[in-house]
């Protein structure tokens, strides 16, 4: 009876652990062993279409990463990349070949809520053109989540398409990662104190 008893308790128990956020079978704080072998010292990777790069197996930073980009004339990329420290994932980011945005919102609130915030992306060209572009903010418990156009640009100046005056794009990238390293006011120290 006593057995019974414990059994219960542990199986309750763990009913009341919160699943990670998945994001294509990922999740932060997701062991880099479920992505690398590391056994002989050398990061040999264990999903076939995806390469490394950085001392993975070392405990540094470094990237385990599967993307492609298609197109000529107005290239999209579409693929996804984990970025590892301390043999944890800390960083995953979805890079999306179209530019559905309202499509996005709609997955992202069904999995995390609706927006933390949302505000435009304002892009000019070098005559002073301006483009908003949308992007948006979720939170959710200790995961954070930055989604947007990926608007192709340098200094702030947006890059015209190869065809045209508007900005090139590249798609959608969702960036998630943790509290701590998105670095929110809540877990740096205070400026004040």
């Amino acid at each position: 009876m006593k057995r019974l008893v414990v059994m219960l308790l542990v199986v309750v128990g763990c009913g009341f652990a919160q699943e990670p956020v998945k994001f294509r079978g990922a999740w932060i704080g997701q062991p880099l062993s479920d992505y690398v072998d590391c056994s002989s010292g050398k990061a040999k990777k264990l999903l076939h279409d995806y390469r490394t790069h950085g001392n993975l197996c070392a405990g540094k930073r470094g990237i385990v990463f599967h993307t492609k980009t298609k197109g000529f004339m107005d290239p999209k990329t579409e693929g996804e990349s984990y970025i590892f420290e301390d043999a944890k994932l800390v960083r995953i980011t979805l890079l999306i070949p179209n530019e559905d945005w309202e499509k996005v919102k709609y997955d992202l609130s069904q999995k995390l809520g609706p927006p933390t915030s949302e505000v435009p992306e304002v892009y000019q060209n070098g005559f002073g053109a301006r483009w908003e572009f949308s992007q948006g903010f979720w939170l959710k418990g200790d995961t954070v989540v930055v989604a947007g156009i990926n608007v192709e640009h340098a200094g702030g100046i947006a890059i015209p398409r190869a065809l045209g005056n508007s900005p090139a794009t590249s798609g959608i990238q969702v960036t998630i990662t943790d509290a701590q390293h998105a670095k929110l006011p809540s877990t740096t120290p205070s400026t004040i104190d």
